[in-house]
């Protein structure tokens, strides 16, 4: 949640930590974590739908080219 660290790594003030934080949030979702404080919730809900996806954990939400 525009944390800190994520400031520090990318050299961002709070108002540019969004890509940092979604980093953050996609790395941590692929390592397990099932909770997470965010400001930026339906981005957030993009990032943990595609990493669910990538990890076969969840379908496509509409499949066109035969990708499922």
């Amino acid at each position: 949640s525009n944390k800190d660290f994520v400031g520090e790594t990318l050299d961002r003030p709070v108002k540019e930590r969004v890509v940092g934080t979604l980093a953050t949030t996609a790395v941590s979702a692929w390592l397990g974590a099932r909770v997470y404080r965010v400001h930026e919730v339906a981005e957030t809900r993009q990032v943990l739908d595609m990493v669910a996806s990538i990890a076969g954990h969840r379908p496509p939400a509409v499949a066109r080219r035969g990708l499922a």
